[in-house]
């Protein structure tokens, strides 16, 4: 009986081991030490805060149409275009940041943020992997940069990409900007009414030349679907 005792307070101490260490990390949710260390949320980039209505009076000049649900405009939404629009301007960080997508959370993920520098942008959110399968969640964070390569094409590279305190491997990185930029090749090429000229990141804004769609229709979205 004492031998059973021990086995069972070596696991139960064992178990609390392993799940602080896991909510140290952030890859999984542990009651109270999660948020304890302050792996419960995205990593704070000092963004902007959202401005709707500079957002609204940008929409409005330009004629842009949000005819589906507001719950439907989510980043793991199917989204349908049309229409066009001519735009050459610095949006700022703030005004971006106040678009439906980042504003709504879909299945898996929320609280997503952006802060732009020269030449490069950092994102961050919160990621919750069980739709897709997988029993992890926790902050992640990454910094690319964007390079136009066609009127319908944008190329993505990853500087960094981090998941929890865990920084992704260089082959996996690897795999999922191959991945991104595939489907941003196909995805892209759908979208009618758009030709991107130019697309720069100042400190605190983007540079857009081009032109966009003026009607933004929106499906519900499917957890552990992508758009």
């Amino acid at each position: 009986m004492r031998a059973l005792v021990r086995l069972v307070v070596v696991l139960a101490v064992l178990a609390v081991l392993a799940g602080g260490v896991a909510a140290w990390v952030g890859v999984l949710q542990v009651p109270v030490l999660s948020a304890w260390f302050g792996m419960d949320r995205p990593r704070d980039l000092g963004s902007a805060q959202p401005d709707p209505a500079a957002y609204t009076a940008l929409s409005t000049r330009l004629g842009v149409k949000l005819p589906s649900p507001a719950a439907n405009y989510t980043f793991s939404s199917h989204h349908e275009f049309s229409g066009s629009v001519a735009l050459d301007e610095t949006i700022p960080e703030s005004t971006i940041l106040a678009i439906r997508e980042f504003r709504t959370n879909t299945p898996g993920l929320r609280d997503v943020s952006v802060r732009f520098h020269a030449g490069s942008a950092e994102a961050a959110a919160f990621i919750d992997l069980a739709p897709y399968g997988y029993p992890l969640s926790g902050p992640i964070y990454t910094s690319f940069r964007v390079t136009v390569a066609g009127p319908k094409q944008v190329t993505v590279a990853l500087d960094a990409l981090d998941f929890g305190r865990l920084g992704v491997p260089g082959d996996v990185r690897t795999r999922a900007v191959d991945a991104l930029n595939s489907y941003l090749a196909t995805r892209l090429a759908q979208i009618d009414g758009l030709n991107v000229s130019t697309l720069a990141f100042r400190e605190g804004a983007v540079h857009f030349a081009g032109t966009l769609p003026t009607t933004y229709e929106a499906s519900p979205p499917q957890p552990g679907a992508m758009p």
